[in-house]
């Protein structure tokens, strides 16, 4: 019986896919692409390492840099459309990925607070495979404040494990760009579980990039 996890040849005809329609993210054939992708990286029977091993973060960061760029920029409201479905998907993605790093990571400090151990390397690399998804913490800062409620909470939640995982290692991750999106996000969304989420991000980042905290005070 074949297993359920991919096949080194599945995965790079996905990622080759993924390569060809990039000049066109909005296409039918990206989207369909990446829904492939994501329902495969949500299996937990999927092998994360091969995936991992043939350019999974480079090809999401790559995508995920452009669709947001198209969403953020687009006043038509029939693209916007395919840039909302198409970036719901990568963040779905996203999440899937941080996900998976925080419970190696967890699972690794619990063993060695109880002295049973815990396999460090494979947490360690981990964390590193995954360091450029920190690029798009100002992209996901700058989707904070989208008036599309799940675009909101998706982009929060990858946010929150990325700053959970890196802190605040992008220089730019408190910006007065950044900021500026934080203030207008906190003062749109009125729900406290939403706006709790926020300030522990805030909190989170401010606490490596504290020069520029209090810039914070002054906008909200």
């Amino acid at each position: 019986m074949e297993p359920n996890y991919p096949k080194t040849q599945k995965c790079s005809s996905i990622f080759v896919s993924l390569q060809e329609h990039q000049d066109n993210v909005l296409g039918s054939a990206m989207q369909s692409v990446v829904a492939l992708l994501n329902n495969l990286i949500a299996n937990k029977d999927t092998n994360m390492k091969l995936l991992y091993e043939q350019g999974l973060v480079d090809h999401i960061c790559n995508i995920f840099i452009e669709a947001t760029a198209l969403f953020l920029e687009s006043d038509d409201k029939s693209s916007t459309k395919p840039a909302n479905t198409l970036l719901l998907s990568l963040l779905d993605i996203l999440h899937s990925m941080l996900k998976h790093t925080s419970s190696i990571v967890r699972l690794t400090l619990q063993a060695q607070k109880s002295g049973t151990g815990g396999d460090t390397q494979t947490a360690e690399d981990l964390l590193l495979i995954n360091k450029p998804l920190t690029d798009l913490i100002s992209l996901l800062i700058q989707l904070l404040a989208s008036e599309d409620p799940e675009i909101h909470e998706n982009s929060s939640q990858c946010l929150s494990l990325l700053v959970q995982l890196y802190g605040g290692d992008n220089p730019e991750s408190m910006s007065p760009e950044n900021i500026d999106s934080f203030a207008a996000a906190l003062k749109s969304k009125r729900d406290p579980k939403q706006q709790k989420l926020l300030l522990r991000i805030i909190k989170r980042l401010v606490s490596t990039s504290n020069e520029r905290g209090h810039l914070l005070v002054e906008k909200t």
